[in-house]
């Protein structure tokens, strides 16, 4: 009997040593920051299925000159090895699905340990929106599952202790990591979305629904999204009391790198003009120029403009404008789907980020010329379709 016991156990840790080894060296939601080996690991091909986990430990591996902020978009439009950032270590920071809180959150975490030169937000109509009916409940409750040291309001998370143990063990030990890990040596060749040591999202599986199905199908996807979202629901950029998360989230963020002395740069996201038809075509499009203004009237009130920029791809320009082909195989140079935009486009953002063209700025004196003639584009557009 006791020969059996000690059989069995020796088994069992050396299985537990060789599984927490595959894990460790697969790292396959990329929280261990292992060596990349190429066609073995780098392409973190299982890192979106757990990218609050990801987002949450990534980073600290990471001392970022610049840090890249914001949700789905900039998370698979910037790619921080471009060119026009000419050396600096960026990290990308986008997270999927992420409201402003959260983005603030795991930025104001991150510069506990480090202190980046430059910050690039990126935000969106849809994020400072909620039901008319809707209270605000301010400050918010830390996140029991939150994995962040830190609370939105800069105080000591009391569930960290316990959930980041448990989080590491669970990357190490867990069903859901190893089938993960062999799930990320098996597609490292394929045309799937994955995650790189710099938290750039490569969106490689929009290609094989492109070649098969057409990039129409994704347009189509994305309005029934959206329609379903907006269509017969009544919203408001702040609750009756005029508090509203995101604006407040977004104020904390302003503050916090401006008294640190951290370069902040906001964009709103180039939406293709098919996303502000439906916005438009459910009501919601006087309240998308509201948002516009109160945000510069916001940014306005916390000194912001002195030293950042606010630049609005949005609108109706060369790019938002690109025609969808009906085709399959047939790629949009700019656009995947209406709502996010490829990396050829997120290079024209960095780049009028990085410089100091104005053709894109959005400032207290030039937002209302530029808000009347979004709304003559849409009527334009409106009238042409009817």
């Amino acid at each position: 009997m006791n020969t059996y016991l000690k059989q069995f156990s020796t088994v069992t840790v050396l299985l537990l040593i060789i599984i927490a080894s595959l894990n460790w060296a697969v790292d396959p939601f990329a929280i261990w920051h292992n060596r990349c080996v190429e066609g073995l690991n780098c392409h973190k091909t299982e890192a979106g299925d757990k990218i609050y986990l990801t987002k949450a430990y990534q980073w600290r591996h990471v001392n970022s000159d610049i840090v890249i902020l914001g949700n789905s978009r900039p998370e698979l439009g910037l790619n921080p090895s471009s060119t026009h950032f000419k050396g600096k270590t960026v990290y990308n920071l986008g997270i999927r699905g992420a409201g402003v809180g959260t983005q603030t959150k795991h930025l104001l975490n991150l510069l506990e340990t480090s202190t980046p030169e430059r910050v690039i937000l990126s935000i969106d109509f849809l994020d400072f929106l909620q039901r008319s009916t809707s209270t605000v409940n301010w400050p918010p409750k830390p996140y029991p599952s939150s994995n962040m040291p830190l609370t939105l309001l800069q105080q000591p998370n009391p569930y960290y202790f316990n959930n980041n143990i448990k989080a590491r063990l669970a990357t190490l030990y867990s069903l859901d990591t190893t089938l993960a890990s062999i799930k990320t040596l098996a597609r490292q060749h394929q045309q799937t979305n994955y995650t790189t040591l710099d938290g750039f999202n490569q969106a490689q599986g929009f290609i094989p629904i492109v070649n098969n199905e057409g990039t129409q199908a994704l347009f189509d996807q994305k309005r029934q999204e959206l329609l379903k979202r907006l269509d017969g629901k009544s919203y408001s950029l702040a609750d009756k009391q005029g508090q509203s998360s995101s604006a407040n989230s977004l104020k904390i963020l302003v503050d916090t790198l401006k008294n640190k002395g951290i370069k902040l740069d906001i964009f709103i996201s180039p939406y293709h003009h098919r996303y502000l038809e439906i916005v438009n075509q459910t009501g919601h499009f006087e309240l998308y120029l509201a948002w516009k203004r109160k945000l510069v009237n916001q940014l306005s009130t916390l000194d912001f403009f002195p030293q950042g920029t606010l630049l609005d791809f949005s609108g109706f320009n060369r790019y938002t404008l690109e025609p969808v082909p009906k085709g399959r195989g047939e790629f949009m140079k700019w656009y995947w789907e209406p709502s996010h935009y490829r990396e050829e486009l997120g290079e024209v953002i960095i780049e009028h980020i990085l410089s100091s063209n104005t053709e894109f700025k959005l400032t207290k004196e030039n937002i209302e010329p530029r808000l009347a003639k979004e709304k003559s584009a849409i009527n334009s557009l409106h009238a042409s379709s009817e």
